[in-house]
C-alpha cells in the first residue's frame, strides 16, 4: 500500500470509523443490548446486571420504546445507557437520507429525555453517507468488538463459551434483549442469552468491571474501523429484506423528520 493510502485509510478510520473498543490495559468491559425493550425480558435481564453491579447500555428501538415506556424508565433508573437504534430496524444503506434522519428522530422523540447521542445502525449495516447522517446528527456511530451469535437458536451454554474466548479489557460486547424480526420462537425467546450473562457475570466480575459505553469511552483510546458496505446479495438473503427495501409508509403516530 503507498504511503498515500495508508494516510487515506488512517483518515477513513479515526475520522469517519465507528467505534469498536478501547485501547486500554483496565479490566473494563462495555456490555450492549439491541432491540428492545421487550417487557418480560428486559426486566428479567435488569435484575440479573443489577445482582452483580453491573451496567449496560440499551441500543433501544423506537417502536418497543414507544410500546413499553415503563420499561424505558426502569433501564435509567438503574443506571443504564440508553441508546438509538432507529425507529424500526431498517437497513441503512437501503434507505435515503431524508428516511436515514426520520428513523434517528423519531427513535430519539421516543426515548427522549433519557437518551444518549449513540447511535448502533441495525445489523451494523453502514455505507459513508449512512454513516453520515448519523454524525450530521449529533451521533457518535457504536459498532462492537465481540457477540455471541444471540440472534441464533443456541443454548446458555455456547453462547457463554463464546464471550469467555472473546472477551478482553476494553471491549464492547453485543446481545439481544429482544428480536426484532425473529425467524422462530425458539429465536425470539431470550432465556439463553440471559442465563448466559449470568454465568458470565458470575465468572468475570472478580476481575471486570462491567460499564456504559459513555464510560468506557472515557477510560482508555478509542479504536475505530471502517465497516464497508454490506454486499447486496447479502441483504437479500435477510427475513425482513422485501419489508424495508421497498419505498416505506412513516407510523402515523410518530415525529415527522
Amino acid at each position: 500500500m503507498t504511503i498515500i493510502g495508508r494516510v487515506f485509510r488512517r483518515v477513513r478510520n479515526d475520522v469517519l470509523g465507528t467505534v469498536s473498543r478501547i485501547a486500554t490495559n483496565e479490566p473494563v468491559v462495555a456490555l450492549t443490548f439491541d432491540d428492545g425493550p421487550h417487557p418480560v425480558y428486559t426486566p428479567q435481564l435488569l435484575d440479573v446486571l443489577t445482582e452483580y453491579d453491573a451496567h449496560a447500555t440499551f441500543f433501544m428501538l423506537g417502536k418497543h420504546a414507544e410500546a413499553h415506556p415503563d420499561v424505558v424508565q426502569r433501564v435509567a433508573a438503574a443506571g443504564h445507557a440508553i441508546g438509538n437504534h432507529t425507529y424500526d430496524h431498517p437497513s441503512f444503506p437501503l434507505i435515503g437520507a431524508r428516511e436515514r434522519r426520520w428513523q434517528i428522530r423519531a427513535c430519539a422523540a421516543t426515548i427522549a429525555p433519557l437518551g444518549s447521542r449513540l447511535f448502533r445502525p441495525p445489523y451494523g449495516h453502514e455505507s459513508l453517507a449512512s454513516h453520515a447522517s448519523a454524525r450530521l446528527l449529533g451521533y457518535d456511530v457504536v459498532a462492537w468488538s465481540a457477540h455471541a451469535s444471540d440472534w441464533e437458536h443456541r443454548d446458555s451454554g455456547w453462547i457463554l463459551e463464546r464471550l469467555l474466548d472473546q472477551i478482553e479489557p476494553g471491549r464492547i460486547v453485543l446481545l439481544h434483549d429482544a428480536i426484532y424480526t425473529p425467524p422462530n420462537p425458539e429465536v425470539a425467546d431470550r432465556s439463553a442469552m440471559i442465563e448466559a450473562l449470568g454465568m458470565l457475570l458470575e465468572t468475570l466480575t472478580p476481575r471486570y468491571r462491567f460499564v456504559t459505553v459513555p464510560e468506557l469511552l472515557t477510560l482508555g483510546r478509542v479504536v475505530r474501523r471502517w465497516y464497508p458496505p454490506p454486499d447486496r446479495a447479502f441483504l437479500a438473503t435477510l427475513p425482513n429484506y422485501e419489508r424495508y427495501a421497498p419505498p416505506r409508509r412513516r407510523p402515523p403516530s410518530a415525529p415527522s423528520a
